[in-house]
């Protein structure tokens, strides 16, 4: 461990000093360039000061300013902009991203306008391309869409909470995040008239997109998985229709039309009311229903 740390050490050294040099290092072990260098990087550090357009392969790839081309290592930076693709498990650019980040974390802090792959991505300054994770953050956001379980967008994104009725569960609450084209809704349901206790219960997730009419009217398509606790489950489709009373309260109602199934060799899980309903077989059933729903959008 003590070998490892000063290693790690006569690294940082190396590259601070090799910073401040006009000279070039190249050990494949530590790479120091400036930017008239041109040949592609290869090595566990690589450090390349000023604008580069040769791919940079290695542990930790560092690039102080504009890069356009590839990143491919545990920790990629870019100080300025990036154009490229960063390919790692953390990639940060300081400057906008025209490119592609595709990694555990991926981090623009001036402005994401590419594309953002990974489990965590962040635009700190706003978002202008596309973000696919689990997690997305941007502070604000100005042609972009995020994608994910969790999309959080602090400043002109979609936040509210609901209370929905449906004919599965006549109460529902669901949180709803991203932004009004494209947003995901994290609920839970609850009926309380079905006797086995199991299925009084369910959580799941949904997908919507509000189309606006005018100021007053939108369209609301939502698509919505439910689990119940003995793995009873439903996907309905909802074309809601939707009625702003203020800037902060929204109601909504439509038809729905759900798959019931059970995976299990069981019956599905069955509404307490329907419009109709059709057996496909004894694990599948075909439900059509109404729901309406209030919300408080903050």
């Amino acid at each position: 461990m003590k070998k490892l740390l000063l290693l790690l050490a006569l690294i940082l050294c190396i590259a601070i000093t090799g910073f401040t040099q006009e000279t070039n290092v190249y050990t494949f072990v530590v790479n120091i360039v400036n930017e008239s260098f041109r040949f592609p990087l290869i090595g566990f550090v690589n450090m390349a000061n000023g604008e580069h357009s040769l791919p940079q392969f290695g542990f930790i790839n560092w690039n102080t300013r504009n890069f356009s081309t590839l990143q491919a290592s545990f920790v990629n930076t870019v100080g300025g902009n990036m154009s490229g693709v960063q390919l790692g498990f953390i990639n940060t650019s300081v400057g906008d991203v025209n490119g592609l980040q595709t990694g555990f974390i991926n981090t623009a802090i001036n402005g994401g306008q590419g594309l953002q792959l990974g489990f965590v991505n962040t635009s700190v300054q706003g978002l202008q391309g596309v973000q696919i994770g689990f997690i997305n953050y941007a502070d604000s956001i100005e042609n972009g869409i995020p994608v994910g379980f969790l999309s959080i967008v602090r400043h002109g994104g979609y936040k509210a909470i609901e209370y929905s009725f449906s004919e599965f569960h006549p109460i529902n609450i669901g949180l709803k995040l991203g932004v009004e084209r494209f947003y995901t809704t994290i609920i839970a349901a609850y009926n309380p008239f079905e006797e086995v206790v199991r299925e009084s219960f369910a959580m799941g997730i949904g997908l919507g997109s509000i189309i606006p009419i005018n100021a007053s009217f939108f369209i609301n398509p939502e698509l919505i998985s439910l689990h119940s606790f003995n793995n009873k489950q439903t996907l309905s489709f909802v074309p809601n229709f939707g009625y702003n009373i203020n800037q902060n309260i929204s109601l909504t109602m439509g038809p729905s039309i759900t798959w019931a199934y059970d995976f299990s060799d069981d019956e599905p899980l069955k509404p307490f009311f329907s419009i109709s309903r059709h057996n496909i077989n004894e694990n599948n059933d075909i439900v059509i229903g109404a729901r309406a729903s209030i919300r408080f959008r903050f």
